[in-house]
């Protein structure tokens, strides 16, 4: 049978306590099971901080296993960690609060200590040496524990290859931390009418204990994780939190810290057993991560440090532990409401991950939760946001999910949440506040969001303007739901197209004023233009992503030769790419082009000017060729089309002096190219054999040096070198000789013939844009007649 007892209660009852020499090294001390030691010196400090009275009281330690061996000294079989760190403990507080003499009087006799540390000599002899040790500072001026310890004349300096001193050296100092400032506490350690700290001893004097049992329990012994750790303290957690009240259906007859702990043993552990780690076969760490994920989600928007939280939350420095959690407040109702819930539902499936939603368009929900339950820190801004609106469902729902409405709520949230920027926490923790708002219109809210009072706050102010009006919409039928599905379903738009409802008429930044009008009449009008400016869009960015270099590349062209769509970015223009959240991106245009801004009208002049899909590709190749009165920029390029290949993020810089740079990255300090020099020299590259001189190009990585196109060639056996660049004007380009320094006199001579002046000490030749051209087929000329 057992008893409980304390750890004095066992020195009275055995008089001498020995950690036998087949048991292993004490390593709750540690440095790589700093966790398990916070954890286990938090829960003994608050329940020595805890009143007399209060009902949580004792702390129980559980089962500690053992016998007495010889008629000497009882032997623990299980528990040698736990014991070894009350008796740091008893040691520590009786030094701090002046009950040293106490404290030796209850465990030492004779310079020996009662309790005893056999593993090896080294550890038996220090544990005794500490017994009778009696510092002679206070423990709140001691500023280095260890140090004053090791200074001691009994501590051998061997004892520091002892790993059982050494993290005794380790406990006793985290000990210092939390327990330096306290008094009065050892009084409480002690009292063995009221006790504070207790575990339940079991005598095993009828089990020999052999050798083998010994190796057989250390085996099973492994230190505890920070989920078992957790899991011990959260069930204790969950019962004084909910005092037995029932919250959710599906425990309508337990109390829900009895429910937890029964679940989280049997049917949670089922299914996370899929989910486990191979190397170590067990699944703490993926429960520990769903437990992050859920504070993350669940933290409330009016609370001023939740932007804090959320932060620190998504650091990958920050270890999950049950401390941190308790400390932060973030194990509150609502977390351990949507934990269980989630779990709950995800359980259902019998021994498969059950999923709610009809398909993955809005949520992934298997693909999130392996995502959380491996990175939570990776989650995204946007992961959370759609996270938090996918929970909350759950929570608010507890009966049977109605998939469609789930699936109808899930395209809202996804909607804003994809479409909106998100730089910094405080803009997530604004997300959720929108998300809250929402909460009791959740079955129906596209018919509260086109209301009007269906205005989100928490979300970017276009995305919310769409959604609303996309809303009404799919209210009024008439095959509106379908369009919207159908032209939301692209991968490339991803919820977002507002640019068509604008170029139908409808004005996003009125929404009100457009909610108000838009009735069954007013939607009938607008459907065919949104039918086909959803072809166009369509079909443009298939091509885009799918074929970039030939029916792509053709879009790019016929919308520039309809004008100058190319957005400001900092000093730069974009040719734009297909990335989805830059600001050179298309994504971004097709965002601007949904209010108004003038590039995006450029868009729709040129779908206007389509037919149907059958004619798309005839109809942009005569736009390309019959276009006129095109700046000299745009045309170069419409004729060069290498120009999109250009850089990464194909940025354009127009320069004071007028000339057109083409930027490899974003700065004038990398490789960049003059913009007419470059497409001459890809159209000679074209060309092969046409000239007698070879044609390179000269790229620059400052603003002092002007690219340009690089002319050799051999004259009377001599390498000669000429360099083609812009001028000091945007129409203004020159050509020089620029090796040799000093030419032959026939050379000089040629040159000066063909009206070549020294300018600067190099024999330079200045001409327009228009003769550029007709410059190096000249020179080509001279030389060849010359040779």
């Amino acid at each position: 049978m057992s008893a409980k007892t304390t750890f004095y209660g066992l020195i009275e009852r055995h008089g001498r306590v020995e950690i036998p020499i087949i048991q292993r090294d004490y390593a709750q001390g540690r440095p790589d099971q700093h966790i398990v030691r916070d954890e286990f010196l938090k829960a003994l400090y608050d329940a020595l901080c805890l009143p007399e009275d209060d009902p949580s009281l004792p702390l129980d330690l559980d089962f500690i296993y053992g016998s007495v061996v010889n008629e000497e000294a009882f032997q623990p079989l299980d528990g040698q960690q736990r014991l070894t760190t009350l008796f740091l403990l008893h040691w520590y507080l009786a030094w701090a609060d002046g009950q040293g003499e106490d404290f030796r009087a209850r465990l030492v006799s004779e310079d020996r200590s009662f309790f005893s540390y056999e593993v090896r000599p080294s550890s038996r002899d220090f544990i005794n040496a500490l017994a009778n040790y009696a510092p002679e500072i206070e423990a709140v001026d001691c500023d280095d524990l260890v140090a004053m310890i090791t200074d001691q004349p009994w501590y051998f300096r061997s004892w520091r290859l002892d790993p059982t001193i050494r993290s005794a050296l380790l406990m006793l100092e985290r000990m210092h931390e939390i327990f330096r400032n306290t008094s009065g506490i050892y009084e409480r350690l002690v009292d063995h009418s009221s006790p504070v700290i207790t575990f339940q001893l079991l005598d095993l004097e009828q089990f020999d204990l052999s050798d083998d049992l010994y190796i057989k329990m250390n085996a099973r012994g492994k230190p505890l994780t920070n989920f078992e750790t957790f899991k011990a303290r959260f069930e204790r957690h969950i019962e004084s939190q909910f005092d037995g009240t029932v919250f959710l259906t599906f425990c309508t007859n337990t109390a829900l810290s009895k429910y937890f702990a029964h679940q989280i043993d049997t049917r949670w552990s089922d299914f996370f057993w899929p989910f486990r780690d191979r190397r170590s076969a067990t699944f703490d760490d993926a429960v520990m991560n769903l437990l992050r994920t859920i504070i993350m989600v669940t933290r409330s928007s009016e609370i001023a440090g939740t932007a804090n939280d959320l932060a620190d939350l998504r650091s990958s420095a920050k270890i999950s532990s049950y401390s941190w959690f308790h400390e932060k407040s973030w194990l509150d109702q609502e977390m351990v409401v949507a934990l269980i819930t989630v779990l709950e539902r995800w359980s259902s499936g019998s021994g498969e991950f059950q999923c709610y939603l009809p398909n993955t368009r809005h949520l992934d929900e298997k693909g999130i939760f392996e995502e959380l339950t491996t990175r939570p820190t990776g989650l995204t801004f946007e992961m959370l946001a759609q996270l938090a609106g996918y929970v909350q469902y759950f929570v608010h729902n507890q009966d049977e999910i109605e998939p469609t409405a789930f699936d109808a709520w899930m395209r809202v949230v996804s909607n804003l949440a994809i479409n909106t920027d998100y730089n910094r926490p405080e803009d997530l923790r604004r997300s959720l506040g929108g998300i809250r708002d929402l909460v009791p219109w959740m079955n129906d809210v596209i018919l509260h969001i086109s209301g009007p009072d269906g205005d989100i706050r928490g979300f970017f102010r276009d995305q919310v303007a769409e959604e609303r009006i996309k809303a009404r919409l799919i209210a009024l039928g008439n095959g509106w739901p379908e369009r919207i599905e159908r032209a939301e379903r692209h991968s490339y738009f991803r919820g977002q197209i507002g640019f068509l409802l604008h170029f139908c008429g409808l004005d996003l930044n009125s929404p009100d004023e457009e909610l108000d009008r838009l009735d069954i009449i007013a939607a009938q009008d607008i459907a065919e233009p949104f039918e086909h400016y959803l072809a166009c869009a369509t079909q443009m960015f298939n091509d885009l992503s799918k074929d970039p270099m030939d029916t792509g590349r053709l879009w790019e062209r016929a919308l520039l030769a309809i004008g100058n769509y190319l957005p400001l970015i900092g000093r730069n223009h974009s040719l734009l790419t297909m990335a989805q959240d830059e600001a050179w991106s298309w994504k971004r245009f097709l965002r601007n082009a949904a209010t108004g801004r003038l590039s995006g009208e450029v868009l729709r002049e040129l779908w206007d000017r389509l037919g149907d899909s059958s004619s798309f590709v005839a109809d942009l190749s005569k736009i390309i060729e019959q276009e006129t009165n095109i700046d000299p920029w745009r045309q170069i390029i419409l004729s060069t089309p290498e120009v999109y290949g250009y850089g990464h993020y194909r940025m354009l810089r127009f320069s004071d002096n007028g000339g057109v740079y083409l930027l490899r990255k974003s700065q004038m300090n990398g490789r960049h190219a003059e913009l007419f020099t470059y497409c001459l020299f890809e159209e000679l590259q074209t060309t092969p054999g046409a000239l007698g001189l070879t044609v390179g190009y000269e790229e620059t990585t400052s603003t002092d040096d002007e690219p340009g196109l690089i002319l050799s060639a051999q004259f009377r056996d001599e390498e000669v070198s000429f360099y083609l660049q812009l001028g000091n004007a945007a129409d203004s380009y020159e050509l020089y000789l620029r090796t040799p320094r000093e030419p032959q006199s026939e050379l000089e001579a040629l040159l000066k013939d063909a009206d070549y002046n020294v300018d600067g000490g190099f024999l330079t030749k200045k001409f327009s844009l228009g003769g550029m051209k007709a410059a190096i087929f000249a020179l080509d000329s001279t030389l060849k007649q010359n040779a």
